[in-house]
């Protein structure tokens, strides 16, 4: 059912706390209604409410305030129509002076009213009375984007949609209408092609370029008759089995099909062997065909009736770095690996470069790059933008790689944004403590430590996060993916972050910034490696910071692909070391021809500081025995692409108390396999590992009956025997 536009209706006021929207009247149930509203002029900070709109079930889907030019604070709702409704209001404040405030509520039938939209986006800036819109991901077609724009001055002159976009409402009277200008459009069904799409700019008349703007864009999804929610393993290997689930698919596949395409397009298709099929839930042994590895393919499901699914991407073998940090969609994204470049949205770090700014040494600290930053007393800036620095945040999260070269002498601003009063940083101290710290004046001043001080010439993924929608809202830092348990100021008590301002600056410049209300005076990191940095104004979950972190982990050992008895040879040269200290200490790729393989560590042990102790790349089973002290931790062990990684910790057979010059040996029971043995012991103790269930035990010395014990049970853990031996009476010395 293709998406269509029913009614409209605007709001406005010169002086007023609140909105009521009237419903159009042509809306009915399953409708999807979607209400803007904005105020600016304020120089108080209020919040729309989140309350649905006066309690009638209406859901917030954002708030923003900035405060560059003039205050602006605008927010979105929707709601999926019951068949009956109520106009809902929506409150800014209450008890305050009134302020210029307009509102528009749209409404859209074929609205798909389980998933209603699939992505929407902001972004806000100074100084453009005909913006950009912000750039949104298409996960299913035909798409129909809305977007809106809010302007805080009264410089539009003839308002104008974005290029192949309807107008669909404007509240604009020129002067008359000063701090209420927005608009609405839309664009139905125009997005035909899955993946990332950018409206165009508005199109606005100006008389000059001064407002403050927001925009917001949101994707709405037709009513579907089949659709692909869900794939796993994801990433996988060739020839695994992939389950999905879903809708549509109907109870008997018949005619229907899944097929895997190489791209959104399907330029090429190959099509899956099929386990079990239902009407939500298919199971498949992919196939490869003429497909590629290591790369993002989609999964695409036919049902009998010939329905076709949008394009699902599913990633195929081990991605590139980069790609994984694409896929959880950072609103700013520096490699730094070989330029300054802002991959993702152009905010190059080549503003006010200071010292020359560092330089790039061929010395990666993360994978998927060849090349790290390397401040030394030096600092680079980057723009503001609507993910970072300037407007009030209710969540985000930045982070990325480094590398410290040297202990600081003095407390050390690795990253900030803003200056004292207000700023986000990261800096170290104390012996290369490393500090994360949220400062927002009269409402929340919070550090988080780590646990352990920062080795030097070892790399770390280092990460904060923040966000004022959880259930206890705190501001959280995180190292190699794990959250660092020491902090002060938590858990947040405002409602966001205030706006700040000041520069965004890698390497830190020298100047104050706020720690625990008090300025203190930072000095530029003496030496630290950068790489790999991303900023998200979004609510990531800690499994996506670890993932950051375990994808990008560089090992420092790499069992290579072979024959498993090459590969037990290579594993062999580790024997009797101790692991040192770093993010990844074994990396183990798949066996020539792929599938299970099994390795036995002798005595390989691991720093206690070490991250992960073994990577396993294989999309089978990796058995590691552990053997003569080797202690791989099942905490400390992970598969990459849907792999499983399953430790043996043999038991330890002790025997204690034997006769020097004994010979002993150990069986497995009821053989002659020979498990273990000593002879002329000296000390009267053979410990051994036994990887049976159940062992055999013979001891003989000259002057001594045999000692045998059968049957000794081993399958229940380690097992110590005191052994007695005694004097053969018979015996004579000849």
């Amino acid at each position: 059912m293709a998406i269509t536009f029913i009614g409209s209706n605007t709001q406005d006021t010169g002086s007023g706390l609140s909105l009521t929207m009237p419903i159009p009247a042509g809306a009915q149930q399953d409708d999807f209604m979607v209400c803007f509203v904005k105020q600016s002029e304020n120089t108080t900070q209020r919040e729309w409410d989140d309350d649905g709109g006066g309690g009638n079930g209406w859901t917030r889907l954002a708030y923003n305030r900035t405060t560059g030019g003039r205050d602006q604070e605008t927010a979105i709702y929707w709601k999926i129509h019951t068949g009956t409704e109520s106009d809902p209001t929506f409150t800014w404040a209450s008890g305050i002076t009134a302020e210029p405030m307009s509102g528009t509520i749209l409404v859209y039938r074929g609205v798909d009213t389980a998933t209603p939209f699939t992505d929407w986006a902001f972004q806000w800036n100074q100084n453009d009375a005909n913006p950009p819109n912000p750039s949104l991901t298409v996960s299913t077609t035909p798409a129909t984007i809305v977007v809106f724009h809010a302007a805080t001055h009264d410089d539009i002159t003839t308002p104008a949609a974005p290029t192949g976009y309807t107008m669909r409402t404007q509240v604009w009277n020129g002067t008359s209408d000063d701090h209420r200008n927005h608009f609405t459009a839309d664009f139905i069904g125009g997005v035909v092609t899955p993946g990332n799409y950018t409206p165009p700019d508005w199109q606005h008349a100006v008389a000059n370029t001064t407002p403050e703007y927001h925009v917001y864009g949101l994707v709405l999804q037709e009513v579907q008759p089949i659709g692909v929610d869900s794939a796993t393993p994801d990433p996988y290997a060739w020839g695994a089995q992939i389950s999905i689930t879903g809708f549509g698919f109907n109870a008997l596949q018949e005619d229907g099909k899944v097929e895997i395409w190489s791209d959104v397009s399907g330029t090429t298709k190959v099509e899956q062997t099929i386990d079990s099929w239902s009407d939500t839930a298919i199971t498949f042994t992919s196939v490869q065909g003429a497909l590629s590895d290591d790369t993002t393919v989609y999964i695409v499901a036919t049902n009998s009736d010939a329905d076709e699914s949008s394009p699902r991407p599913i990633d195929v073998g081990i991605q590139p770095y980069s790609n994984i940090i694409a896929n959880q969609s950072p609103d700013h994204h520096w490699p730094l690996d070989g330029n300054y470049d802002d991959v993702v949205a152009g905010n190059d770090m080549t503003v006010n470069p200071v010292n020359g700014g560092g330089a790039f040494v061929a010395s990666p600290i993360c994978e998927d790059s060849t090349n790290a930053w390397r401040a030394q007393d030096s600092s680079r800036e980057a723009p503001n933008s609507n993910a970072m620095n300037g407007q009030a945040e209710v969540d985000r999260m930045m982070g990325g790689w480094i590398r410290l070269g040297s202990v600081q002498k003095g407390l050390a601003c690795l990253y900030e944004e803003g200056g004292g009063v207000n700023n986000i940083a990261f800096f170290t101290g104390m012996g290369n403590v490393l500090i994360a710290q949220q400062a927002d004046t009269g409402d929340d001043n919070v550090q988080a430590y780590s646990d352990f001080k920062l080795a030097v010439d070892r790399n770390y993924h280092i990460a904060f996060r923040f966000s004022y929608t959880d259930g206890t809202p705190e501001f959280r830092l995180y190292i190699d993916g794990i959250l660092q348990a020491v902090t002060s100021g938590n858990p947040l008590l405002a409602t966001d972050l205030d706006g700040h301002s000041g520069d965004i600056t890698f390497g830190g410049t020298g100047g104050n910034l706020e720690v625990a209300g008090t300025d203190v005076l930072f000095v530029r990191p003496e030496d630290c490696y950068y790489a790999r940095w991303a900023s998200w104004s979004t609510n990531k979950p800690a499994s996506d910071i670890l993932e950051l972190f375990q994808r990008g982990a560089l090992p420092t050992v790499v069992i290579a692909t072979d024959t498993p008895a090459n590969m037990q040879i290579a594993l062999d040269a580790l024997a009797d070391t101790v692991r040192p200290d770093a993010p990844l200490a074994i990396r183990i790729q798949p066996p020539t021809g792929g599938g299970n393989l099994s390795l036995d560590a002798d005595n390989i042990t691991f720093d206690e500081r070490v991250s992960i102790q073994v990577e396993w790349r294989g999309e089978g089973v990796l058995t590691w025995t552990n053997l003569n002290g080797s202690d791989l931790t099942a905490s400390k062990a992970v598969a990459t692409i849907g792999g499983t990684v399953t430790i043996v910790d043999p038991a330890i057979l002790t025997l204690n108390g034997i006769e020097d010059g004994s010979e002993a040996v150990v069986y497995e029971a009821g053989t002659d396999t020979v498990l273990a043995e000593i002879e002329g012991t000296v000390g009267g103790t053979l410990a051994t590992s036994v990887q049976v269930s159940s062992v055999d035990i013979k001891i003989y010395s000259t002057g001594y009956l045999p000692v045998i014990i059968e049957g000794v049970d081993t399958s229940s853990g380690d097992v110590t025997i005191p052994i007695q031996q005694r004097l053969d009476r018979f015996y004579s010395n000849p």
